[in-house]
């Protein structure tokens, strides 16, 4: 069975190992940190450098430039001004829904998973409503591996192109126009601000619909979706393999020392199913410790607020019109760096 179809067993023999060098489920050779404390550790250790390449990007960047990169972008995306955005994100995923109303069987993914958000990145960003296709194609491809080369490229061109023509307005865009490395962040933000919450949606919904006891409880009680979505990032998140780092010095993580120069791959799935950790761990469980599906330290999800609150509507708005909705067939796992599913179909109504 492949990383894709079933990370679990992976994240098992990892864990098991500790800190070694494996070859990820892509085909490279990495150094794998997969526990729970190990990760926590690996994600604040300051002889793990994230700039994996050039450019400038907030994610592949370290302490100077980190900071200085960092400190506009947290202000756009500041609490305050998410929170202000829930009344549009509810109006958004409830026009999605309408369309679900006479549908026997409807896809999740290409009805209301990928549209929400990047309705509301797009719109967040400033960027215009006739290229959302396009954005939406582009950021998809980013995620898989075939494609993810050339879709770069083509989207930074897009992200110049939009620079040079964009009327000034009252979005992120414009906000963050003369803050250095604006393309590769823009790449950065539509991408993480709609792929990845476009699968905290799928994922969630489907461990969602494999526990109907679950599912009638937050249907009848919706006070504790907030922590449903918790709990979906934990069990499943978008972010199943990790993110990577480069040892700039020989690093000591879990009493093993991983030699300079070496690639680190820093597994945030494998950590969330610790069973050191969280009890059960792959058992869908309300009321957990905190995961680290959003990361840890000071490459902490800059878009984790706004990711939480696009997953809270949509599974409540979910709940609240489709409070019987069902699997209409068995959905297929995507080969992405970001865990999520192709197709998946359900039927509002049973």
């Amino acid at each position: 069975m492949s990383f894709y179809t079933d990370p679990a067993p992976y994240f098992d023999e990892w864990r098991a190992r500790g800190p070694a060098l494996v070859e990820t489920p892509d085909g490279q050779r990495s150094w794998m940190i997969s526990r729970y404390d190990d990760v926590v550790q690996a994600l604040s250790h300051p002889g793990l450098s994230s700039a994996l390449f050039l450019g400038g990007m907030l994610s592949h960047t370290d302490p100077p430039e980190h900071t200085q990169l960092r400190k506009p972008v947290a202000r756009a995306f500041s609490t305050r001004r998410m929170e202000a955005l829930r009344p549009r994100i509810e109006q958004i995923a409830n026009e999605l829904l309408d369309a679900w109303e006479d549908a026997e069987e409807v896809d999740v993914i290409e009805t209301f998973a990928h549209p929400l958000p990047i309705t509301v990145i797009c719109e967040l960003l400033g960027v215009p409503e006739e290229d959302r296709d396009e954005i939406r194609t582009l950021s998809t491809e980013l995620v898989v591996p075939a494609t993810m080369t050339e879709a770069f490229g083509r989207f930074a061109a897009y992200v110049e192109r939009l620079l040079k023509t964009k009327e000034p307005g009252d979005d992120v865009i414009t906000e963050l126009r003369d803050e250095p490395n604006l393309v590769m962040n823009l790449v950065l933000l539509i991408t993480a601000g709609h792929e990845t919450t476009v699968h905290l949606i799928g994922n969630g919904l489907l461990a969602l619909l494999r526990d109907p006891d679950l599912k009638r409880s937050l249907a009848d009680d919706p006070i504790t979706v907030p922590e449903a979505v918790e709990e979906f990032l934990r069990l499943d998140g978008p972010l199943a393999l990790g993110v990577g780092r480069v040892a700039t010095s020989d690093v000591m993580i879990g009493g093993v020392t991983i030699p300079r120069s070496s690639q680190v791959t820093i597994s945030l799935g494998a950590a969330n199913r610790d069973p050191s950790r969280y009890p059960d761990p792959d058992v869908l469980q309300l009321g957990r410790d905190p995961h680290v599906g959003f990361g840890h330290g000071i490459h902490y999800c800059v878009g984790a607020r706004l990711a939480r609150i696009e997953g809270e509507i949509a599974f409540g708005t979910l709940l609240r019109r489709s409070p019987e909705l069902v699997l209409a067939a068995e959905p297929e796992w995507r080969e992405s760096f970001i865990r999520g599913l192709g197709s998946f179909r359900v039927r509002p109504k049973p």
